[in-house]
C-alpha cells in the first residue's frame, strides 16, 4: 500500500507543470540528504554498585571501544506547493519523508513521516494548517542549524537541551513532532509574531493527553528573539524514565503535567571576511504528577543551555562550534518523607565542525562532539543505541551533503 501511494505522489509530480499551470499552482519537490560515516565509542560508565540519584536505575558498567557505521540522520526528500486565490489568501501543503540513505529501509520511515500538513493563509489573518508537525517551541528555540546537518545527528544541541538526564523513553522530551496538531499563527507586526499549537488527545478517556505549545518571536535584520511554553498533560515523562517502583504510570488516579519554558536569542555580525551568527538558548524543564502514592515519584526540575557560534566565511568554508550543559536539577517523591536525590544527573555535550562547499546545493563536511554524563546521567547522542549510566560518549563523522 505505501508503494501505490509513493507511486501516485511521483506520479503526480510527473504532471505538476500541467496541473500548475491550470490552476495558477506551484509544486516542488525537494530534499536534504548527508549520510555519514561515523566513529563511535562509549567509555568510562559508572561501576555496577556505585551510589546514584534515586531516579535512575543501577549501572550496568557497560561501554564499547570503537565502533564504525554509516549513519543518514534526518536526511529526507518532500513536496510541497501553494496556490494563489488572489488578495493575500493562498493554500498550501507540505509532504515530508526521512530517507534512510544507508539501508534503504522504508519500513522504519513511512511516507508522510516528517513534517505533513495543509493549511491556508491570509495576509491580514495569519495562518493556519493542520497536520503532523514540529512543534512551536521546538521550532522557535534552537534554531541555529550546524553546518546545515544538526537534525537527528548527534551534535544536535537538544540530546542534552530538550531532555531530562535519566530514562530512556522519549516522553520526556520536547524537542517533538507532534501527530494530530492545529497550527495558528498571526501576521507579523513590525517583526514580532505570536505562534500556538494544539494536539488533541484522540484516545481520551480517563487521562487526557494533549498538548499546547505556545510561542512568540522577534525578528528585525541580524537580531532574533524567541520565547516558548509547551504543556504535556498526562504524558507522563517522569514516570516513564524512573525505576517502576516509583512509577505513577499504571496508576489510574495519578495526573501528570510537565512543562518547558525556553528563551533564545540569536544575532548575525560580519566579521573576518564572514557572516558569523551566535545563538544562546536558556531552559527549564519540569515533569510534575499529582495523585500518586507516597514515596513514588513526585517532580523533578532542571535548568539547561547552549551557546553555538555558526560562521559563514567568504569562499567555501563554513565553521560551526556549539556548547549545551544541563544542570542535575532537584526532585520530590509523594509524601516527603522518603529523599530525592539528584546527584550526578548533570550532563554537558561540546561539537565542532567544518564544511567546505563545491556549490550551494553540494558541500563535504567533518563533525567532532563529545557528551560528558555526571555519574547517574543517561543523557544519549548515539544513533540507535542507549547510553549506560555515567558514560562519556565520542563520536568524529565525514560525510557528504546534497540539498535539491
Amino acid at each position: 500500500m505505501k508503494r501505490k501511494v509513493l507511486a501516485i505522489a511521483l506520479a503526480g509530480i510527473a504532471g505538476a507543470p500541467m496541473l500548475a499551470s491550470a490552476q495558477s499552482a506551484s509544486v516542488t519537490l525537494y530534499g536534504r540528504l548527508y549520510p555519514e560515516i561515523n566513529f563511535a565509542r562509549m567509555t568510562g560508565p559508572t561501576a555496577p554498585g556505585s551510589g546514584v540519584s534515586t531516579l535512575t536505575g543501577p549501572p550496568t558498567g557497560e561501554s564499547f571501544g570503537t565502533i564504525t557505521k554509516l549513519d543518514a540522520s534526518n536526511s529526507r526528500f518532500g513536496l510541497r506547493g501553494s496556490e494563489s486565490f488572489g488578495n493575500g489568501w493562498a493554500a498550501f501543503f507540505q509532504i515530508e519523508t526521512r530517507v534512510l540513505v544507508d539501508t534503504g529501509n522504508p519500513e522504519a520511515t513511512g511516507f508522510g513521516s516528517r513534517d505533513t500538513y495543509v493549511g491556508l493563509t491570509g495576509a491580514d489573518w495569519g495562518l493556519v494548517k493542520l497536520g503532523n508537525m514540529d512543534t512551536v517551541y521546538k521550532n522557535l528555540g534552537d534554531s541555529l542549524s550546524f553546518l546545515g546537518v544538526s537534525s537527528g545527528n548527534f551534535v544536535s544541541n537538544s540530546n542534552v537541551l530538550s531532555k531530562q538526564g535519566f530514562g530512556t523513553s522519549s516522553a520526556g522530551s520536547f524537542h517533538l513532532r507532534r501527530a494530530n496538531s492545529v497550527w495558528y499563527e498571526t501576521p507579523t507586526y513590525r517583526g514580532l509574531q505570536a505562534l500556538v499549537q494544539y494536539s488533541p488527545d484522540e484516545a481520551k478517556k480517563t487521562r487526557n493527553a494533549y498538548l499546547v505549545s505556545t510561542g512568540v518571536k522577534y525578528e528585525n535584520g541580524p537580531i532574533y528573539v524567541a520565547l516558548a511554553y509547551e504543556v504535556h498533560r498526562d504524558t507522563f515523562g517522569g514516570s516513564r524514565n524512573v525505576a517502576s517502583a516509583l512509577s505513577n504510570f499504571s496508576d489510574s488516579n495519578a495526573r501528570s503535567k510537565d512543562t518547558g519554558i525556553r528563551a533564545t536569542g540569536q544575532y548575525r555580525f560580519p566579521l573576518i571576511g564572514g557572516e558569523q551568527t551566535i545563538e544562546v538558548d536558556v531552559a527549564e524543564i519540569e515533569f510534575k504528577e499529582s495523585g500518586g502514592k507516597d514515596g513514588r515519584f513526585e517532580k523533578y526540575r532542571h535548568t539547561t543551555y547552549a551557546i553555538g557560534l555558526d560562521s559563514k566565511w567568504n569562499g567555501p568554508w563554513r565553521t560551526a562550534v556549539a556548547y549545551t550543559a544541563a544542570g542535575a536539577g532537584s526532585c520530590s517523591l509523594f509524601g516527603g518523607v522518603l529523599p530525592c536525590s539528584t546527584s550526578g544527573l548533570d550532563g554537558k555535550q561540546f561539537s565542532v565542525g567544518a564544511s567546505y562547499s563545491f556549490s550551494q546545493r553540494t558541500a563535504v563536511f567533518a563533525l567532532v562532539a563529545k557528551l560528558w554524563n555526571g555519574h547517574s546521567a543517561q543523557y544519549n547522542n548515539l544513533d540507535g543505541s542507549d547510553a549506560s549510566l555515567g558514560a562519556d560518549i565520542q563520536q568524529i563523522a565525514l560525510g557528504i551533503l546534497h540539498s535539491f
